[in-house]
């Protein structure tokens, strides 16, 4: 019955309330990664980024609890990757990775286009409501493809940090997987 509850209790669905305690208690450490078109990022078990084939790579920086682990991939591999790796390196959800991944239930898909003001500062945020957000840098057009369990909300921001991204923890390039 717990794990029913409205998806907008995202967290309390996936981690239990120890996990909760040390989320809160951490400071964030940003992380970015160089996302080409076709590869995504698996945000946890609880959204991806993607990019579309016919844009240009951009740099997103994560601002997300340390304890959701961010894993690049190929976005046509992404449903098989996170199936395959839920609760063991891609977390949360945690033990039973699979089935706790079925608990939160449909995923929903926000299509958004974001007007990159170069490489010298973010042109803005991606927020995911309870998970954290995401600063998009770049120039060009990117376009941005945001998965998520349904409830959750997905908005488009100026950007709170718009120089941090070059003091993020680390810099990847996305490579197939």
């Amino acid at each position: 019955l717990f794990c029913q509850l409205n998806n907008l209790f995202l967290f309390t669905l996936c981690l239990t309330l120890f996990r909760v305690r040390n989320f809160v208690n951490r400071p964030v450490e940003a992380v970015s990664f160089r996302v080409g078109p076709g590869k995504c990022v698996l945000i946890g078990g609880l959204a991806r980024i993607e990019v579309a084939s016919d844009s240009k790579p951009f740099l997103f920086t994560f601002f997300v609890s340390n304890d959701i682990k961010l894993h690049p991939t190929d976005a046509s591999k992404a449903d098989e990757v996170l199936r395959k790796l839920a609760g063991d390196i891609i977390t949360p959800p945690l033990d039973p990775g699979p089935e706790r991944l079925d608990q939160i239930g449909s995923i929903e898909y926000h299509d958004v286009e974001i007007d990159g003001a170069g490489w010298k500062e973010a042109a803005a945020d991606i927020s995911l409501r309870g998970i954290g957000w995401i600063a998009v840098t770049g120039a060009g057009i990117a376009k941005v493809r945001i998965g998520v369990p349904e409830g959750i909300g997905v908005a488009v921001r100026p950007p709170l940090m718009p120089f941090d991204m070059w003091e993020a923890k680390f810099a990847v390039r996305v490579v197939c997987l």
